[in-house]
């Protein structure tokens, strides 16, 4: 006998069954919408910014990529702070994305999901990067070679610089 045949014989089993799986169905679309968290977001402290050039820097979330100017209304940059040894930490170049990156940046974070996640990779071709104190931003894609002479730091007494991150 075969399972429409033990269907039809019990109208009751069967009733039961639909009504089974449609709960499972209610029950996995709400576990899926809701938010998983009711209070505010936290977000992940995951990068540095400075807003003069280098000379200082803060930590903050991800999402300051996509803005123009800090909390002091200047311009904001993210700052890739090192350190060799036990000397102070440094910021050994600056970065920020282009103008069209920086929309679909805006774009990104607009999506609760990706508040705590670092921009997309494919992202980085769009970054411009300088010096502290330089005056012209270098692009990635546009001037690799030159892109890659700023962001590369010497070994110094024999000691490779170590990246520095919040937290």
């Amino acid at each position: 006998m075969g399972i429409r045949e033990k269907l039809n014989e019990n109208p009751a089993l069967s009733g039961g069954i639909v009504a089974a799986v449609i709960l499972i169905a209610i029950l996995l679309i709400y576990f899926q919408n809701r938010s998983p968290n009711t209070g505010p977001v936290a977000l992940a402290k995951s990068a540095f910014f400075t807003e003069d050039d280098g000379q200082t820097y803060y930590p903050g979330d991800y999402t300051g990529l996509a803005k123009d100017l800090g909390a002091n209304g200047k311009p904001v940059a993210r700052a890739r702070v090192f350190q060799y040894a036990s000397e102070k930490p440094f910021v050994a170049w600056v970065e920020k994305y282009t103008d069209a990156a920086k929309q679909k940046l805006i774009r990104f974070y607009s999506i609760a999901a990706n508040l705590q996640k670092p921009p997309p990779e494919e992202l980085d071709s769009e970054l411009l990067v300088k010096k502290p104190g330089g005056k012209t931003w270098i692009s990635l894609r546009g001037n690799a070679a030159q892109a890659k002479e700023i962001r590369t730091l010497p070994a110094k007494g024999g000691q490779e610089p170590k990246a520095v991150t919040p937290g």
